[in-house]
């Protein structure tokens, strides 16, 4: 997976990016979370120790480098449909140009990411 370095650098960029957005947006809201910017704040450090050790994992091309590929992969990639549905159920939030800019970036490069490792795999 190390030479899907600039692949799962920029993945992982547009989620970090994306995840600050959400900050911005009070994505909280949107998942009826209580505790607001609070909880938010906790599941993003739970959320991004992991990441970044799988994408250190990965760009080092350590025996869980796939099995880390794939998770950066599909968090990037779930982004786009979880957004879709909050607009499709009439939300507001992540209209301007970069937010949504942000949402199709990771979830595109993730399915990109997905593919690659899939197909990095079978060779």
């Amino acid at each position: 997976m190390a030479h899907h370095k600039q692949l799962l650098t920029l993945t992982l960029t547009l989620i970090i990016g994306h995840q600050i957005d959400a900050a911005y947006w009070h994505e909280w809201d949107m998942f009826l979370m209580p505790g607001g910017i609070q909880l938010f704040d906790l599941i993003n450090l739970l959320l991004f120790f992991p990441l970044l050790l799988a994408y250190a994992a990965a760009v080092s091309g350590s025996p869980r480098a796939r099995a880390c590929s794939y998770l950066i992969g599909g968090i990037g990639f779930i982004i786009g449909p979880i957004h879709a549905g909050f607009a499709l159920a009439g939300f507001q939030q992540f209209h301007l140009p970069v937010s949504i800019a942000l949402i199709v970036g990771a979830s595109l490069c993730g399915t990109i990411l997905l593919w690659a490792t899939y197909k990095a795999a079978r060779n």
